[in-house]
C-alpha cells in the first residue's frame, strides 16, 4: 500500500496501543477523572477501524484494484474520509462514550465501509483466481457484521440495552468482523500473492477449503449465543463449527507443506518471519477453539475474562497485525535498524501479554487466584507495544558525513 497510508494506519495502531497501556495502568494506580469504559471504547474502535480496517483497506486496494481505477483518486478520498471518522471516534468516545458525536462518526465509518465494499467488489472483477472469491466473501461478511450495529439503536430505544439481545448484537458484529471480514481478507491477500507467484491451488482444495471455512464461520457464532442460552443444541452447533474450522486448517497446512520451500524463497526474510508468527497465531486460535467443542471448556472460555481478552488480542495482534506488517514490509519497503528493533519490541510485547493473559486465566480456572505482580507484569509487557510501533513510525536519520 502507499507509504503514507501505511504510516497513517500505523499511527492509529500507536494511539490504540497507548490507550491500551493506559487501561493496563488503571489496574495499578487510580487515575483521576478516568472513565475506563469510555477509554476502552476509544481503544477498541481505533484499533479495529483505524489500524486493522485501514491496513487491510490499503492492501486490498493495491492488490485487487486495477491501476486505472487507482488513478481516479476515489480510493484516496475514501481512505481520508475513513480516517476522519476514526479521529472523530478517538476524540469523542473518551468524553461521552456512546453519544451523538461518537455514534455519528461510527455511522460515517460504516457508510465508508459500504462504499469501499461495493467499489472493490466491482473493481476486482478483472482479478482472476481463487483470491477474488475469498475477497468478495470477506466483503460480504463485513456488510453482514454491521447488521449487529444497526440493531443496537432500536434495542436501546426499546429498553433492551442490558438484555441478552443487546449482547448478541455486539457479539454478532465482533464475530463476523474478525472471523468473517478480517481473517478471510487476510486469506484472500495471501492467495492473491500465491497466485502471482504461480502457486495455484487445485479445484478440489478450493471447493473443500471454502466450504469448510464458510460453514465454520457461521456455526462458531454459537459460542457467543451459548453465553446467554447454554442449550445443548447451541453447544452442538459450536462444536461442529470448531471441528470444521480445524479441518479447514489441516487442509490449508497440507496444501502449503509441499510448496514451503518455494514460498520461503519467494518472501523477504522479514515477511517470512512475520507471516510465520501470524500462521502460528492462527493455528493456536483454531486449536484452542477446537478444545471448546467440549461444553465444560466452552463454559470456561466465555466466563473467564482473561481468556476473552487474550483471544481477541490473539486475533488482532497475533494473526492480523503480524500479517499486515509482514505484507507491507515484504513489498520492497526498506527496514531500518530502529524499525527492526521496533518489530522485536512489538513481537515481544504481544507474546508476553498473551502469555500472561492465558496463564492468569488458567490459574483462575484451577482456582489458584492471582499470580504475584500480575497487573504490573502485564503493564510492562504491554508497554513494549507502543514502544515497538513508535520505533516503526520513526524515520531513521540520514548518516552525517564528517
Amino acid at each position: 500500500m502507499p507509504s503514507l497510508w501505511f504510516r497513517v494506519a500505523l499511527g492509529n495502531f500507536f494511539i490504540a496501543a497507548l490507550l491500551g497501556l493506559t487501561l493496563r495502568f488503571a489496574f495499578i494506580q487510580e487515575i483521576p477523572f478516568f472513565n475506563y469504559k469510555n477509554i476502552l471504547h476509544a481503544h477498541s474502535h481505533v484499533a479495529m477501524l483505524g489500524w486493522l480496517y485501514l491496513g487491510l483497506y490499503g492492501l486490498v486496494v493495491t492488490n485487487f484494484v486495477p491501476k486505472e481505477q487507482l488513478a481516479s483518486k476515489f480510493y484516496q478520498r475514501l481512505f481520508w474520509l475513513s480516517q476522519i471518522s476514526v479521529l472523530g471516534m478517538l476524540f469523542s468516545f473518551p468524553f461521552q462514550g456512546y453519544g451523538p458525536v461518537s455514534i455519528s462518526f461510527s455511522t460515517l465509518h460504516i457508510f465508508c465501509a459500504y462504499t469501499f465494499a461495493a467499489n472493490v467488489w466491482i473493481d476486482s472483477k478483472a482479478t482472476p483466481g481463487y483470491s477474488r472469491l475469498l475477497l468478495r466473501t470477506s466483503l460480504a461478511f463485513m456488510v453482514l457484521s454491521t447488521f449487529g450495529i444497526w440493531s443496537m439503536g432500536p434495542l436501546m430505544a426499546l429498553g433492551f440495552k442490558h438484555s441478552i439481545w443487546y449482547h448478541l448484537a455486539v457479539q454478532f458484529f465482533l464475530h463476523f468482523q474478525f472471523n468473517g471480514w478480517f481473517i478471510i481478507a487476510v486469506l484472500a491477500l495471501f492467495f492473491r500473492l500465491m497466485e502471482q507467484k504461480g502457486h495455484l491451488p487445485s479445484k478440489t482444495f478450493q471447493r473443500w477449503f471454502y466450504g469448510l471455512l464458510l460453514s465454520a464461520t457461521f456455526l462458531t457464532f454459537a459460542l457467543a449465543v451459548a453465553w446467554s442460552e447454554p442449550h445443548p443444541l447451541v453447544f452442538a452447533c459450536n462444536s461442529i463449527g470448531v471441528l470444521l474450522q480445524l479441518a479447514a486448517l489441516v487442509l490449508l497446512l497440507r496444501h502449503l507443506w509441499p510448496i514451503r520451500a518455494s514460498i520461503k524463497a519467494a518472501l523477504a526474510p522479514v515477511q517470512l518471519h512475520l507471516w510465520q508468527l501470524s500462521l502460528l497465531s492462527l493455528c493456536f486460535k483454531i486449536v484452542v477453539q477446537a478444545a471448546v467443542a467440549l461444553p465444560i471448556v466452552a463454559q470456561m472460555a466465555y466466563t473467564i475474562r482473561n481468556y476473552i481478552i487474550g483471544f481477541i488480542h490473539l486475533m488482532m495482534l497475533g494473526i492480523l497485525s503480524f500479517f499486515i506488517l509482514g505484507f507491507q514490509y515484504g513489498q520492497g519497503l526498506s527496514l531500518k535498524k530502529n524499525q527492526s528493533w521496533g518489530l522485536i519490541a512489538l513481537g515481544t510485547g504481544i507474546l508476553g501479554s498473551e502469555s500472561l493473559l492465558f496463564l492468569q486465566g488458567t490459574l483462575f480456572w484451577v482456582g489458584w487466584g492471582f499470580m504475584p505482580g500480575y497487573y504490573l507484569l502485564l503493564f510492562g509487557a504491554s508497554a513494549l507495544m507502543p514502544i515497538g510501533v513508535g520505533l516503526l513510525l520513526v524515520k531513521s536519520s540520514p548518516k552525517v558525513v564528517v
